[in-house]
């Protein structure tokens, strides 16, 4: 992968899909995070030995919340749904907007 073409960061749409990229990486002689920053989704048990910073959820508790919604009509929160668990796998980021 050219330096031109090369993007600063994976945001992927599972951990298993992250911890491919980071192979992918590797194999590429790309440093992580230094080259290419990689994030994944769902804190899945892959996510702690790879150092990968992912966005935790809880299926079960947006499924309850859903379901909620759906029984009562009231309208769900799903605010504190997910958090983001940061590890190694980005760099520190500057505030947009700030």
């Amino acid at each position: 992968m050219s330096r031109a073409r090369r993007p600063d960061a994976l945001a992927t749409m599972s951990d298993a899909l992250a911890a491919g990229a980071l192979r992918a990486l590797a194999d590429a002689g790309l440093r992580v995070p230094a080259d290419v920053a990689v994030t994944g989704w769902d804190d899945a048990a892959v996510a702690r030995p790879l150092n990968l910073t992912t966005v935790a959820q809880s299926m079960r508790d947006q499924g309850a919340a859903c379901a909620h919604q759906v029984l009562t009509g009231s309208r769900a929160d799903f605010t504190d749904q997910w958090r983001v668990v940061e590890r190694a796998s980005t760099r520190p980021g500057r505030s947009i907007g700030a």
